[in-house]
């Protein structure tokens, strides 16, 4: 079987051209320059460190970017060690191995710290401004590529009295003015702010202070900086200012205390080894806008670039045919003012956005929550700023009888959800009251809450039609010359019964609906909602005007009823977040008008699961389960017609081109993993 290095690029849009930032790479020569202690990392938690960095360049290696960035502290060793030199020269060699030419960027471990006396490290001096000149070159500098404008600050002077720091701020408002409306980067290591743009910098070891933070702003507000890339904290923070993102990134090595107030419950190692949120990004130029893909590396360590390509996923600004969203059943965001401890001498404000940059990486389009939200200033902002990426905002309100219904919708909502409380269909007057709605221009959709005996002491509810109530209530809208822009329903989400039910559920043809939005719940095993997910997107590619909600988002975990999600409660991905960025990304990027496709197996075959739809260009099936002889030997007769066929792994995200000669053998070797079988007219992009 061939094999082949590096990512898969097939899926996405093209791009004007792409540039990486990694940071906080922190090469390590000796492990045991760390005690065991209980306030500091330790030899056992420092001894990959370097490995997960050659890791990590051998992927950015792979990815072949015009350009990459390295926003600081390339070496764990600071200046004044006894090993900083012989860390500083492991450092560049471990880039010089992987084969990555970089424009660095100084911080903190390899020039110094930011002058602040309440600071433990060792403030910047000018001589370890001059020893990086000498291996690095400038300390500040610009570059000028594909007509972007790229801008490499030295955060660890700002606020300084060096003759440097002025220097540096007057070539700063210089270059810009030089290129003003070109799309300007820029690149530097301490971030503005994390939480709130007036947040404390004297006393905090994480964000830079005035007055130079609101000069750059102003700066940033004045030149339409397009986008600033940060690092030093280990976890990712995202933020606007006027027309720019403000991304902190986090570090292909280790994650670091301080942060994980942000969370309901207590990370690995104190937060030293939260492995699932190490990596780096690459960017994509777009023409109109970024796309900010997070190459996850979760600590991995040995050679990045054997096996199967990795596709690389479509983020929501590059996916707009997608019907995918999820079911914000905790609150998007959740913010800490945190404690005052070491390093910090102010309460170390922090925000949990891996949520809402988890919504972007799967590409979702889409997001139900409670309208009450939208009361919230923290929710609602944060709501805005999902929605300026690309996703739909459906707000949820519940409507009792007795309860007159609001005449209008928040203006941020997209789509308001009225759900029906205990009751299927709604009365005349609100059937007028909706139709009200609609005339101002706001997206209706409609949902029943009933409860449902089972075989607990107490009923369940269910949100959202079945096929019958579906089919009531098109009847009731039509006897009443009513319309809806949308309805909710419910499937079940149990493995096998998703697939028939989402297809039931398209095959009514309502004069009164204009879609369906359609809720897939989780159970508590990941194998089996990583099948209900296949299942339930491959279903929804075939509706007209549907929508899917993957419920919920993150995982309820001490709640009466547990429920598994696409993410834990430290916001990392299990396995069903995998499946669905990579089905999401290779059914919806630039395809539509999928149809149901049968493919014919021996009666009473009920292993292994296969579900296929076919588009005028390529045929998908997905194969679930342990036997696959049956459908290797169907599906070997139906794909010869084909010219390329490939075979996708839903939880890795890597893809293998097969053929007649090696197809049945690949399918049964693959038992037990969830695959996409992918059969086009054209062959494909393998880069």
């Amino acid at each position: 079987m061939a094999v082949q290095k590096g990512f898969d690029r097939s899926y996405l849009p093209e791009a004007l051209f792409e540039f990486v930032v990694i940071t906080d790479t922190h090469h390590i020569v000796d492990p045991n320059m760390y005690p065991a202690s209980g306030d500091s990392v330790t030899p056992e938690l420092t001894h990959d460190w370097s490995a997960r960095g050659d890791w990590a360049l051998s992927r950015v290696a792979a990815l072949n970017a015009s350009l990459v960035f390295h926003v600081g502290d390339l070496a764990q060793e600071y200046p004044g060690h006894d090993t900083f030199e012989r860390g500083r020269r492991a450092a560049r060699t471990q880039f010089d191995r992987a084969g990555v030419s970089v424009n660095f960027v100084p911080g903190n471990m390899d020039i110094g710290d930011k002058p602040d006396p309440t600071m433990p490290a060792g403030w910047v001096r000018v001589a370890d401004l001059d020893r990086w000149r000498g291996d690095f070159g400038p300390t500040y500098y610009s570059i000028t590529e594909h007509g972007c404008h790229f801008v490499a600050l030295n955060s660890q002077i700002f606020n300084t009295t060096f003759e440097e720091a002025s220097q540096q701020r007057a070539w700063l408002e210089a270059d810009l003015a030089a290129h003003a409306g070109a799309r300007t980067f820029l690149f530097f290591h301490i971030p503005l702010f994390l939480v709130d743009e007036d947040e404390p910098g004297l006393g905090s070891y994480d964000v830079l202070d005035n007055p130079d933070r609101g000069w750059l702003l102003e700066l940033i507000q004045r030149y339409q900086v397009e986008a600033v890339f940060t690092g030093h904290t280990h976890f990712q923070v995202f933020n606007r200012y006027g027309p720019a993102r403000l991304f902190t990134l986090p570090s292909t090595t280790t994650t670091r205390p301080g942060f994980y107030e942000a969370f309901a419950v207590a990370p690995p190692s104190r937060g030293w080894a939260d492995l699932p949120k190490l990596g780096f990004v690459l960017v994509r130029v777009l023409k109109d806008g970024l796309a900010v893909h997070l190459v996850r590396t979760e600590g991995r360590t040995g050679d990045g670039v054997r096996g199967a390509p990795t596709i690389l996923t479509a983020t929501t600004r590059e996916l707009p045919l997608s019907p995918l969203g999820a079911y914000l059943r905790l609150p998007l965001v959740h913010k800490s003012d945190g404690a005052i401890a070491y390093p910090n001498h102010v309460r170390h404000r922090i925000r949990d956005d891996y949520p809402l940059l988890s919504c972007l990486e799967l590409g979702l389009r889409h997001v139900r929550f409670p309208v009450h939200d939208l009361d919230e200033e923290l929710q609602r902002s944060r709501l805005r700023l999902l929605q300026d990426e690309g996703v739909g905002l459906t707000a949820v309100s519940i409507w009792a009888n007795e309860v007159s219904p609001p005449a209008t919708a928040p203006p941020e909502v997209d789509v308001l959800e009225v759900q029906l409380a205990g009751r299927v269909l709604p009365t005349v007057d609100e059937v007028m009251r909706l139709s009200s709605l609609r005339l101002a221009n706001r997206a209706v959709s409609l949902a029943p809450i009933v409860m449902e005996r089972t075989t607990t002491v107490h009923s369940r509810s269910r949100t959202g039609y079945i096929v019958t109530e579906l089919t009531m209530l098109d009847d009731f809208l039509q006897r009443h010359a009513a319309q809806i822009d949308r309805a909710v329903c419910a499937v079940d989400g149990t493995v096998g019964a998703t697939w028939s039910a989402i297809l039931a559920l398209g095959a009514i043809r309502s004069r009164s609906i204009g879609g369906l939005d359609i809720i897939l719940r989780f159970g508590t095993d990941d194998q089996a909602n990583c099948r209900t997910v296949a299942e339930g997107m491959m279903a929804a590619a075939t509706l007209a005007n549907g929508r899917l909600f993957l419920d919920p988002l993150q995982e309820l975990d001490r709640t009466a009823t547990v429920m598994g999600g696409l993410l834990d409660r430290l916001s990392n991905p299990r396995p069903p977040f995998h499946v669905a960025r990579v089905l999401n990304t290779v059914l919806f990027s630039g395809q539509a008008g999928h149809a149901y496709a049968a493919l014919d197996l021996p009666d009473g075959t009920s292993q292994p699961l296969v579900h296929g739809i076919a588009d005028s260009g390529r045929e998908l099936w997905l194969v679930a389960g342990e036997n696959r002889t049956m459908a290797a030997k169907a599906l070997s007769a139906r794909l010869e017609r084909w010219k390329c066929v490939s075979m996708i792994d839903l939880e890795a995200g890597s893809r293998i081109a097969v053929d007649g000669t090696n197809f049945g053998r690949a399918l049964t070797q693959g038992a037990g993993r969830l695959i996409l079988i992918t059969a086009t007219t054209k062959e494909v992009d393998k880069r």
